[in-house]
């Protein structure tokens, strides 16, 4: 309707001046009208361009409001990265010193546990001979461990210290065994009686004789059959076959400290 009234106005405007200029003919009338209509194209091919530059503009807008928002989610992005690196960085410096320390620290402890094995296969080789072949045994295994490149410094420490605490309760335990006992160039199967470090005891099995380690002389010795009953006795509360009671066998007397 819009188009249809404008069209009617532009007739009539341009019949007004066609009277005003002189007479008007269906020629001049015809001609206008191919004139308005030709203008009237033109006006709406420059709104089409318009609306389509609108368009446009609009979608260049919406397109750089998007680049915007993923600008602000990359900065935000790369300061958190920052923030990681920086971070990283630091770890990266204490691991640094961390590995430097560790690195010391091996230098340092390697001697220190070769000694303390030694000193360990000295003690045993010093010590009351029970339990004799397990702990040797040990020994072994600990120095075979020292030289193993596979094995890492703690866990060495570990199994070193591991055997220092179980000779540590041999000293605050009871314990009943058999094995042999080797004396004279022969041996005879036994049963052993350890008290803690005060006394290893043996009697055999047919309990034709008793006997224990003798720490001045080093080496086992028979002893008064009396003692039979309560060597047998610490043997059945070793084993907890009987209730703990006092046992009667014959110890050294403890030395003074000097």
């Amino acid at each position: 309707m819009r188009n249809l009234f404008t069209l009617k106005s532009l007739l009539l405007m341009g019949v007004a001046v066609a009277a005003l200029s002189g007479p008007v003919t269906a020629q001049d009338v015809g001609t206008a009208k191919e004139s308005i209509l030709a203008q009237q194209q033109d006006n709406q091919a420059s709104q089409d361009r318009i609306n389509k530059l609108d368009d446009q503009a609009g979608s260049i807008e919406s397109e750089y409001k998007t680049v915007l928002q993923q600008l602000d989610s990359l900065q935000v992005y790369n300061n958190q990265l920052k923030t990681l690196l920086n971070s990283q960085s630091s770890e990266m410096a204490a691991l640094e010193r961390d590995i430097l320390r560790v690195t010391t620290i091996d230098r340092e402890i390697v001697p220190l546990m070769l000694r303390m094995v030694d000193a360990f296969a000295q003690f045993v080789a010093l010590d009351t001979p029970f339990l004799k072949e397990e702990r040797l045994n040990r020994v072994a295994g600990l120095k075979s461990l020292m030289t193993r490149a596979d094995a890492t410094p703690a866990e060495k420490y570990r199994r070193v210290l591991e055997a220092y605490q179980i000779e540590n309760e041999y000293g605050r335990t009871i314990e009943a065994y058999a094995g042999p006992l080797e004396r004279g160039g022969g041996s005879a199967n036994v049963e052993f009686l350890r008290l803690g470090r005060v006394g290893l005891f043996y009697r055999t099995l047919d309990d034709s004789e008793v006997g224990r380690w003798n720490k001045d002389s080093k080496a086992f010795e028979a002893i008064d059959a009396g003692y039979l009953s309560g060597i047998k006795a610490g043997i059945a509360v070793a084993r907890q076959q009987v209730a703990p009671d006092l046992v009667y066998v014959p110890v050294d007397a403890a030395e003074a400290s000097k």
